[in-house]
Order: C-alpha cells, then structure tokens, then sequence
C-alpha cells in the first residue's frame, strides 16, 4: 500500500479553473476530494480553457504552485509554447510514484508520456484512464485519427506496461475489446460529495420546463432532442446551456428550432459556468440529454443531486431509472418514446413532479454514499 508520501502526478489537458471540457475536469476534482490526504498530488496541465485563446486570469504559468483552495500542486504550462521536452523535464523533477493519464488521445498529455513508458524513460507506474474513448460512439467520431493510433497502441503492446482504469463494467469490456489481457481495475466514476437539502419547484400541469446542458457537437444529439419536442402538444419552455463546438451542427438545429411549432419555446444561454449550474437545473423540471455515449454524464449526476428527474438515453451508466423513479433511460430508436415521456411529464400535477423529482434527489444521496467506499481507488495507486 502507498505510503503517506507517495506522489500522484496527472496530466490532463484543462483543469481548474477552467470548465468548458466538461467531464474529465470534474472527474479530476473528484478524485482529489478523496486522494489527496493520502498522497502528494501534482496536476500538470495548460493555462488556458478547452476552445480558448487567452490564458485564465490570475494563474501563473511555467511553475508549480501550491494550491490552497484545492490542496494540491498544480503546474500549468503556457499554451502557446508547450512542448514534449517539456513534459518530460515536469515528469523527471516530480519523480512520482503513479501517473495518472485522462482519455487515449492527447498527443502531449496521454500519447507522449505512454511513449516515455514504453521506452523505459520512466519507471514508475502508469495508470490509464480512456474516460469513455474506447466506446464505439466516441471512436466514430474522427475514426479517420483515431482507429491507426488505437492500431499502433495495440502493435507497441501498451497493455503491457501501464493499468486501465474502467469507470463501470461496460467501460471494462471495451478495454478488453482492444487490448485483451490488459490489466484492469473498475473504480466508479466519482461524483461531487455536496447534496443539499431536497428542494422541489412550482409544477402547473400542461407546462414543462426542460433544460439541456452539454457541448453542443453530435455525439451529445441535441437534434434529437428539438425533434422529440416537435411531437409534443402541451406548453414546453425549453433552455440549451453549453458551448457551440460544431457550427454545421448548430446550423441543423437552429433550423430545427425555426420550425418548432407556437407551443415549443426555446432560449441558449450559451456556455454556464460550474457554479451556475445547480441553479439553472433547479429552475426546471426535466433534464434532458440523448446521448450516444456518455462514460459517466457529470451534467446527468448533476440534474440527481438537484433533485430533478432526467431523460437520457440508455448509452450512459444510469440505466432502470424508472424503477426508482428518478427519470428516464430510452433507447434511441424510439423518439416516440421521448417525446411520450416529455408529454407525460407536462400534464404532471405539483404531487406527481415531486415523486420523481425526490426519487432524483434520493437516488444521487445513495450513489454518494456507496461512492465512500475508496478501496477499488486505492488499488489503483497502490
């Protein structure tokens, strides 16, 4: 077992402050509300935000600090001049005991430091975690990239030399489905630890209030979504949150939005902040996010702790909502099925929304709670 001072060092392409990739940033924040009394953590990472020009305010580049809000210390490199010499001069002068590698494809954060491994330029233990990556639906997405890298993995024998990290079991069999034999520890993905007291919201029937918060790219099906409230008859206020990465995308669902009938209203808001987020799930009644495929759906686990019930698809870890009565989980070849929850859910009174929404509310109190148990993350670094 790791010893007290034992380090951990992760790479990760954004962090803190930053916000607009999503996931892996929260993912990360995590996993250091739970490791970090037990090890020295050290982040190596950018100085600028996912889809940004300019640094963040108020962060010194090019040097460790330690970071009192979050209690680790964080290195973040100048954007513009990062290179792989540089990488590797962070790596040598922390000498960690485990690195810690988020997703499969970043050339300097991921690739480059597996490289490091597998030519014995670095001997201590290598924990890769794909988030998501190997699934099929995230592949499609510029599988012209990313299959020949997966190739090349499999050729050089990465299962050999580092740990996977799995989220849940499906994550597991897609690592095995490209690198059979490779060592594998399941350690769920984290949630944020914080739950509020249960809250609900004004619920008139024959209204609804939906929110959808994700970037705005295909994988995410936002389309979908416009298309399964185009079928539904009762009064719907419909909120979009999150930053457009695909315009062409974009365009296809502002036509969409053009053409949704009287009853349909819609409003982006653009990019929110983390902090803004609880707030805005709070002020409507339904969370909503088709999915392809989603490796855990932090703005899913978001919409349980709020207590508001979801409607996603059945490509996420949050399957037999149902039965709880906390949401929905569908299969995406049935639109009609969407759109006949989103309609039933309009017509709930103020008792039937508040079923749902403390099954929501209770089912993320009890996720938190078996998420106590650390033991599977301990294997990872030990």
């Amino acid at each position: 077992m790791a010893t007290s001072n034992s380090k951990i060092l992760i790479l990760i392409d954004w962090f803190y402050p930053g916000y607009k990739a999503g996931g892996p940033i929260q993912s990360v924040l995590n996993l250091l509300v739970i490791l970090k009394e037990k090890y020295d953590i050290y982040i190596l990472t950018t100085d600028t935000d996912h889809g940004e020009s300019q640094p963040y305010q108020n962060v010194v580049s090019n040097q460790w600090r330690f970071s009192d809000e979050l209690h680790v210390n964080v290195f973040y490199a100048q954007k513009r001049n990062i290179s792989r010499s540089q990488i590797k001069q962070q790596i040598i002068a922390i000498n960690p005991d485990y690195i810690y590698l988020n997703h499969l494809y970043s050339p300097l954060f991921v690739v480059y430091p597996i490289l490091l491994k597998l030519t014995n330029q670095i001997k201590c233990k290598v924990i890769v975690s794909p988030r998501g990556a190997l699934y099929e639906s995230a592949i499609a997405v510029k599988a012209y990239k990313k299959r020949p890298l997966l190739l090349i993995y499999k050729l050089l024998g990465i299962h050999h030399k580092v740990l996977f990290h799995a989220t849940n079991n499906r994550e597991k069999e897609a690592i095995e489905n490209y690198f059979p034999g490779a060592p594998i520890i399941v350690a769920d993905n984290l949630p944020a630890f914080n739950q509020n007291e249960f809250v609900s919201t004004i619920k008139l029937s024959g209204e609804l209030k939906c929110v959808f918060i994700s970037r705005i790219v295909p994988i995410k099906n936002l389309l979908f979504v416009l298309q399964v409230l185009e079928q539904v008859k009762e009064k719907i206020l419909f909120t979009i949150a999150g930053p457009i990465e695909d315009n062409a995308y974009w365009n296809l669902c502002s036509e969409k939005i053009s053409q949704l009938p009287s009853n349909i209203s819609v409003t982006y808001i653009g990019t929110v902040s983390k902090s803004d987020i609880p707030k805005l799930i709070k002020n409507n009644h339904l969370f909503i996010l088709p999915t392809k495929g989603e490796n855990f759906g932090h703005a899913i686990f978001e919409s349980f702790i709020a207590g508001r019930p979801v409607l996603i698809s059945d490509q996420t870890p949050w399957l037999h909502l149902a039965d709880l009565n906390s949401g929905w989980d569908l299969p995406l070849d049935s639109p009609s099925a969407y759109s006949k929850i989103v309609q039933q859910m309009a017509d709930f009174n103020q008792e039937q929304f508040d079923l749902y929404a403390k099954g929501a509310w209770q089912y993320a109190n009890e996720f938190t709670k078996k998420s106590l148990l650390l033991n599977n993350y301990l294997k990872l670094f030990s």
